[in-house]
């Protein structure tokens, strides 16, 4: 097998960092940075490894507060005194409370 040169070493280097920021573990990152690809079955193996680890997993869907809360134009700021120009929680629950998502459900 050729020697590989400092180029491509350079690359397999900077390959292994990134794969090891996202999280894939450090042999797996190095056996796919020096090409574990094309090793057959071996390389095969590693991949499959590296897919499993770098999966990343949906989102939550948010709840009714939090779209509320998220939406610009139900945001409720102080005008003055202190806090003026932060966000006004209090005044938002209490609108938050008196739509349909807010209501509590009778039981």
């Amino acid at each position: 097998m050729a020697k590989a040169t400092k180029a491509e070493t350079a690359l397999a280097s900077i390959i292994q960092k990134m794969l090891e920021e996202k999280g894939v573990q450090t042999d797996i990152a190095e056996g796919l940075a020096k090409g574990g690809v094309g090793l057959g079955s071996g390389g095969l193996r590693i991949q499959k490894a590296a897919e499993r680890q770098t999966k990343v997993e949906s989102k939550r869907a948010l709840n009714g507060w939090q779209k509320f809360v998220k939406a610009k134009s139900n945001k409720y700021k102080y005008k003055s005194g202190k806090k003026k120009g932060q966000v006004n929680f209090k005044a938002m629950s209490a609108a938050f409370k008196k739509t349909p998502a807010g209501r509590k459900k009778k039981k």
